[in-house]
């Protein structure tokens, strides 16, 4: 097991100080899955790359999303072949690159009379078909005992019979870190908590960008001869910075999901739901918690946190209510919730769910190169068309192209050594390391994936590594050191909410461990005692203000889903 390379808050103060001094092929900002894929993809085809970030790796839609590697099957309704086809055959290339970041799950589509039952029959064998998918994985249709008798919790009387196919689910925030640490390891030199204020030209022509540590304060100037912009809902803000010539072309809708205890709704694998508007949402189990996902709805209003209104919140537990038949699901039992923005490109006269997911690259007057649209299942050939332009425009520069390091569609990313068979894996360090909480191994591999072995090896050395930061917690004093060690966690939200992800799978959202997390990250970033302080507080005001459920006065809370 090679060790990577550290990735800590030195290593952030570093990079700084190599990104105000060193001139680079590409300078890529954002850093959400588009900006970690195409930092990536570039540094693999061997660039000199920097990434740079205005808050945290993930903070914005991509650690927002409802963590599906979607295979392509709702775009088969569309009659968008093309789509299905990329998307199918991205959701192989990742289950092969990061095997513990796509693992299949089942799908149910409770019909409820025999038209919609034949047509998702047809729908889904035409699917398994044109997406090659594995002969053991394919649909299987089912009448209304079988699908009663694995989802028991589903109103008897509304069910027909069901259809049942496979799709992955996926860590969103967790494949932008491992996106972001694969690049960083082949040498891209990349900084969270990086603002971009100013962009740099000569010429008429893009050479740069100014950056503001929004840590340690003060500017420095970064250049480079190509500059990708992959800000997410900040597209528009950025490409603004061009001049007066460019105008706002995206059109952001917000989506939000709502976690409730595994107890209250417990549904063995992800139900698909019709909410009051007919549009399709879901019932997804994880571990202690389901969670229902998502909305479409226009919006106008902050970037940094979309607020989730009342609104938004009773939508999804209505098409929860009205599929399953437990006691009647309310604002009470809600215990966790996010929302996310959709870069999308305005199309006139359409309905937010109707608006092409489509990626778009616009080139701007100075040749900034901006990416919008798209989706995650999607990222990675996202990245290889935004990397193309960037190697044809360094060629026009005069520019001999280096010999590529590899190919991202079968290069392993960081902790995508795991092998097909995860839970095999799994299982052989419970053999191999029976003095480590079986619990812990499984944790540090579903969470990690191969990189996770290093500290079940740890761990069982100095039993130390294994405590537990709360009683009734899987989370240990070796993820803390190695989220602050290896994957430039700056703060406790940082670690809380993106790194371990106890703010969405806990049923605490961390909060019963957030103080002795603090200590410790206190303990490694040189925190006095009023930092940890403010860094809990924050901590419990952002899980206090995510469930608050306002009923807002601005337009966007009155807009029907799309």
């Amino acid at each position: 097991m090679a060790r990577p390379p550290e990735l800590s808050a030195r290593t952030r103060a570093k990079n700084l100080d190599v990104l105000s001094r060193e001139p680079f092929d590409l300078l890529v900002i954002g850093g959400g899955i588009t900006g970690a894929g195409i930092a990536r993809e570039a540094v693999l085809r061997g660039l000199q790359v920097a990434l740079v970030e205005r808050r945290d790796f993930a903070c914005g839609t991509s650690s927002r999303s409802s963590k599906l590697i979607h295979g392509g099957l709702r775009y088969l309704a569309q009659g968008d072949v093309a789509l299905v086809m990329e998307a199918a055959n991205e959701r192989r290339s990742l289950r092969r690159i990061a095997p513990h970041l796509a693992r299949p799950i089942h799908m149910l589509v409770p019909v409820h009379g025999r038209s919609g039952y034949v047509t998702i029959s047809a729908g889904l064998f035409t699917y398994d078909r044109m997406a090659r998918v594995l002969k053991e994985e394919r649909n299987r249709m089912l009448g209304r005992d079988e699908t009663l008798s694995l989802e028991p919790t589903l109103r008897s009387d509304r069910i027909y019979g069901a259809g049942l196919y496979y799709e992955c689910l996926t860590d969103d925030a967790r494949l932008v870190i491992e996106n972001i640490k694969a690049a960083a390891a082949l040498g891209a030199v990349v900084a969270n908590y990086a603002a971009v204020t100013s962009l740099l030209e000569e010429g008429g022509k893009l050479v740069g960008a100014t950056i503001r540590d929004e840590i340690g304060g003060g500017d420095l100037a970064v250049r480079a001869k190509v500059v990708v912009n992959a800000a997410g809902p900040w597209v528009d803000d950025l490409r603004l910075m061009e001049g007066e010539g460019e105008k706002r072309r995206l059109h952001l809708t917000k989506g939000i999901h709502l976690t409730l205890p595994f107890d209250r709704l417990p549904v063995g694998r992800c139900v698909v739901m019709n909410a009051a508007d007919k549009r399709s949402v879901f019932a997804i189990p994880r571990g202690k918690v389901v969670y229902l996902g998502t909305t479409d709805t226009d919006y106008e209003g902050r970037y940094d946190d979309p607020p989730i209104t009342a609104d938004d919140a009773q939508y999804l537990l209505d098409a929860a209510n009205s599929t399953f038949d437990v006691e009647r699901l309310g604002f009470d039992d809600v215990i966790g919730a996010w929302a996310g923005l959709r870069p999308l490109l305005h199309q006139e006269g359409k309905k937010p769910s109707e608006i092409s997911r489509k990626d778009e690259v616009m080139v701007g007057p100075t040749g900034l190169i901006s990416m919008a649209g798209g989706k995650l299942t999607t990222y990675r050939k996202m990245a290889e068309r935004v990397v193309g332009m960037v190697t044809e425009r360094l060629q026009a520069l005069g520019e001999t192209l280096p010999e590529k390091r590899g190919d991202s569609e079968t290069t392993p990313l960081s902790g995508g050594e795991t092998g097909d068979d995860v839970d095999a894996f799994i299982q052989r360090l419970k053999v191999r390391w029976p003095r480590v909480s079986a619990d812990l191994v499984e944790r540090m591999i579903q969470v990690y994936g191969s990189n996770g072995e290093r500290m079940v090896e740890a761990m069982a050395n100095d039993p130390q590594l294994a405590r537990r930061c709360g009683a009734d917690s899987a989370l240990t004093v070796s993820e803390v050191a190695y989220a602050v060690r290896e994957e430039m966690a700056m703060t406790l939200n940082d670690f809380l909410e993106r790194r371990s992800r106890l703010f969405l799978w806990d049923p605490n959202n961390g909060l019963n461990v957030a103080a002795d997390v603090a200590r410790r990250m206190g303990n490694l970033l040189g925190w006095d005692a009023s930092r940890v302080d403010a860094e809990v507080e924050a901590y419990r005001k952002h899980v206090h203000d995510v469930k608050s459920f306002a009923t807002s006065s601005i337009p966007e809370a009155r807009v029907a889903h799309g």
